[in-house]
């Protein structure tokens, strides 16, 4: 071994070893603030922890379940774990007593094992419980049981609906026994935010790049949609995302990527006259939104067609889904995507220009 290899072994692996020290030091913190919230309540209210740490757009989908799970523990306090980027999605919640924004798996598997709460749903499957420090993989024992897994979840309904059945919450392939619309807790700090930007009036949110690049649809097409779209409509163009790769320079575009935080982008998405986009998280925020959707599927993996959504979006009540069965997003023809949205747009912004 030479010594340059040797520096960068023990390197990795003392910041591997001091990170899970630190996690199971946390993990035991967490164990005394639990135990001091028990303190304060007398002990009278069972601590239930509820656990969907990521994406976003899987936290916005799962947030029916807050609501349900009120009506099932009233009197209970109810802690939602969920890495600290995602926080402010869960913080305003009214049905949520508290929100803890874990360090990693490890330090959550050592605080659950203590045994400080009364019930624990977990609503994720081996794959969102990983640590890529730690290199660990932690499975959910209910998901285990009911062969729910990464390959095969969409066979068991909805994102919403996988969550209740990973959770423990409904019978495996039952539907949501109760409001399966996902809201958003926005705050005035995020509209202030947007009403600095200084929007236009009218305009059309877009998202055209996901964080998974088979449900993405080549930026070329999106290059020519949108020059298309500011061509033919009077409205202007939004994009939100992480990142863009599209090269536009026409007037009525506004390039919005990574200039905001989740819910700044949620209350950028609400304010559009309709969202077009990718199956993505900000297409559930726009179903959150309560905003009219258009949303670019294909074939994901082993699924030749599939629903994520629930609420109006899912029942295609607020939203039409733009895709040809067994054909991938990325080989969408464009001819076809425009003829699709222009039939929307026609009618939606017509009917908005009549109304103002």
């Amino acid at each position: 071994m030479t010594p340059t290899r040797f520096v960068q072994l023990w390197t990795h692996r003392y910041h591997k070893y001091t990170h899970i020290l630190k996690a199971h030091g946390l993990g035991y913190m967490a164990w005394l603030h639990f135990q001091l919230v028990k303190w304060r309540t007398g002990g009278k209210k069972k601590l239930v922890a509820v656990i969907r740490t990521e994406h976003f757009g899987d936290i916005v989908t799962a947030e029916p379940i807050s609501r349900y799970l009120r009506t099932l523990y009233p009197d209970s306090y109810i802690v939602w774990f969920v890495k600290p980027a995602f926080r402010e999605l869960v913080s305003a919640n009214p049905s949520i007593d508290e929100v803890f924004a874990e360090f990693c798996v490890t330090q959550r598997q050592t605080l659950l094992k203590t045994g400080i709460f009364d019930q624990v749903h977990e609503l994720q499957f081996s794959n969102n419980n990983h640590c890529p420090v730690c290199q660990v993989f932690v499975d959910n024992p209910v998901a285990v049981g009911r062969h729910i897994n990464i390959h095969n979840y969409f066979n068991y309904g909805n994102l919403l609906e996988v969550f209740a059945q990973t959770g423990d919450l409904i019978p495996e392939r039952s539907t949501f026994p109760a409001d399966d619309q996902p809201r958003l807790y926005l705050l005035d700090k995020h509209r202030s935010r947007v009403n600095a930007l200084g929007l236009p009036e009218r305009f059309i949110v877009v998202h055209c790049r996901s964080n998974y690049a088979p449900k993405d649809w080549p930026h070329e097409r999106w290059e020519q949609l949108i020059d298309w779209l500011l061509l033919h409509y009077e409205c202007s163009v939004v994009e939100v995302g992480l990142s863009s790769n599209l090269e536009i320079t026409a007037p009525g575009y506004i390039n919005l990527c990574g200039k905001l935080s989740i819910p700044e982008t949620a209350e950028v998405i609400r304010r559009a006259e309709l969202f077009a986009g990718l199956d993505s998280g900000p297409s559930h925020l726009a179903n959150a939104s309560g905003v009219f959707g258009i949303i670019l599927m294909g074939s994901l993996n082993e699924f030749p067609t599939y629903n994520p959504y629930c609420g109006s979006y899912g029942r295609q009540e607020n939203a039409v889904f733009v895709r040809q069965p067994g054909v991938p997003c990325a080989a969408l023809p464009f001819e076809f995507v425009k003829e699709k949205i222009a039939a929307v747009l026609d009618n939606r912004l017509v009917n908005n220009t009549s109304r103002s």
